[in-house]
């Protein structure tokens, strides 16, 4: 995997690395002055750094009425994180330890006593941590959200979001976290209300940060007693933590404790050992490669996936299932599907990553079909259609020769 050091460049410098097709378009409004300080902390990618610069020590929320201005900000960090107003201050502790999830076990009904008791024994299973998960529409658009403890889940993100205390206060205030990928491709407005509907109805939901969780299909993070109120379910979610233990082992014994009714996404990269003939077979790779070409001039819309319109990881699923082969739904899953490869040494049909993520530059952000020659084919983003384009080397994470069999269990 392809590491990219923390981005501490200005806002045009930031923008100038990404592909012309994914760079973040600027939008103003008239807001008042804490959100223009939110909007520029959006725009410029600031994070713990910058916020905690803004706020003094970082442990309390502004004042009422009282601005973030980009000067206060100071050198652009990682983490999106919106001015706080109208709260009252919080002590807020840094965690001492984070812990590597390798698992995340979702289910539409409260995981039973005996359930958890079962992966809590699983062979390598070091800690678990209970959450809410179920699905909502954030601003229209379908998102797999947490309701979280904020103290005792934060340990279990990247350290950059572990780190920032405005981050969590305003998340143990009500606010709601999106993802980077979410909050960039839909363009939530970052310290503004929007409405979040789910079970129990429809209600306006304050945007108060974008930040990487590293669970790939999660969406957006909020209290427990927010997920509660908009009617997810408590016990629908076990985050277990299995540093040493075989990931795709442990997945399937999870998967047996749960039967047919629940979900278990890996969150850690596996070692492939099979040889390369147990890998794509030519009549397969032509069939997806002519199934990806075929929907050029198809809308990119985000969590879409066919066969009108795709986002990124939606349109290689759609691809994939043509030449009948099981894709994970999302890009940080796809990345998991085979073994990583030199770009140097790519060929028709291998997958293409990009980290744009500045909450977390390890973290997975986009894919696209290699088609050879340096093109590739591409949902890109918002706004734009699927493209038959040259590949761009910026930000790039790497290649990924797919596994069937590993794609197909991982689905």
């Amino acid at each position: 995997m392809a590491h990219l050091p923390r981005l501490t460049l200005p806002a045009a410098a930031f923008r100038s690395r990404l592909p012309r097709w994914h760079r973040p378009r600027m939008r103003f409004s008239r807001p008042s002055g804490v959100l223009i300080a939110a909007a520029l902390i959006a725009t410029l990618g600031t994070g713990a750094t910058a916020v905690t610069t803004a706020l003094g020590d970082g442990d309390h929320l502004p004042a009422a009425g009282q601005a973030v201005t980009a000067a206060a900000a100071g050198t652009p960090g990682p983490l999106q994180a919106s001015a706080a107003a109208r709260r009252k201050p919080l002590a807020l502790v840094k965690p001492k330890h984070l812990i590597s999830a390798t698992l995340l076990v979702t289910d539409r009904n409260p995981l039973s006593t005996r359930s958890v008791r079962r992966l809590r024994r699983l062979s390598g299973v070091r800690h678990t941590q209970l959450v809410m998960a179920g699905h909502a529409r954030v601003d229209r658009f379908r998102s797999l959200v947490l309701g979280v403890d904020p103290t005792t889940f934060r340990p279990w993100t990247p350290k950059l979001t572990a780190d920032s205390n405005p981050l969590w206060g305003s998340v143990q205030h009500g606010d709601l976290t999106a993802s980077f990928d979410m909050g960039n491709e839909v363009k939530l407005p970052l310290g503004q209300s929007v409405p979040v509907a789910a079970a129990r109805g429809v209600m306006p939901m304050r945007v108060g940060a974008f930040a990487s969780v590293g669970m790939a299909s999660v969406d957006a993070v909020l209290s427990s007693a927010r997920a509660g109120q908009l009617g997810l379910l408590p016990r629908t979610g076990l985050l277990i933590s299995a540093p040493k233990a075989d990931p795709l082992q442990l997945r399937r014994s999870a998967q047996k404790v749960l039967g047919k009714s629940g979900r278990v996404e890996l969150l850690r990269e596996v070692i492939i050992t099979r040889d390369a003939g147990e890998f794509l077979t030519r009549v397969q790779i032509a069939t997806f490669l002519n199934a990806a070409k075929s929907r050029i001039g198809a809308p990119y819309v985000w969590g879409a996936t066919g066969p009108g319109s795709f986002d990124c990881s939606g349109l290689v699923q759609w691809a994939f299932a043509r030449a009948g082969i099981r894709m994970p739904r999302v890009s940080e899953e796809q990345w998991l599907t085979g073994p990583h490869i030199p770009y140097a040494d790519a060929r028709p049909g291998d997958l293409l990553f990009w980290h744009y993520d500045p909450t977390d530059p390890t973290n997975i952000d986009h894919v696209a079909v290699y088609w050879g020659n340096g093109m590739m084919v591409v949902a890109p983003h918002t706004g734009l259609r699927v493209q038959y384009v040259p590949v761009p080397l910026s930000n790039f994470a790497g290649v990924v020769r797919v596994d069937p069999a590993l794609a197909s269990e991982l689905a």
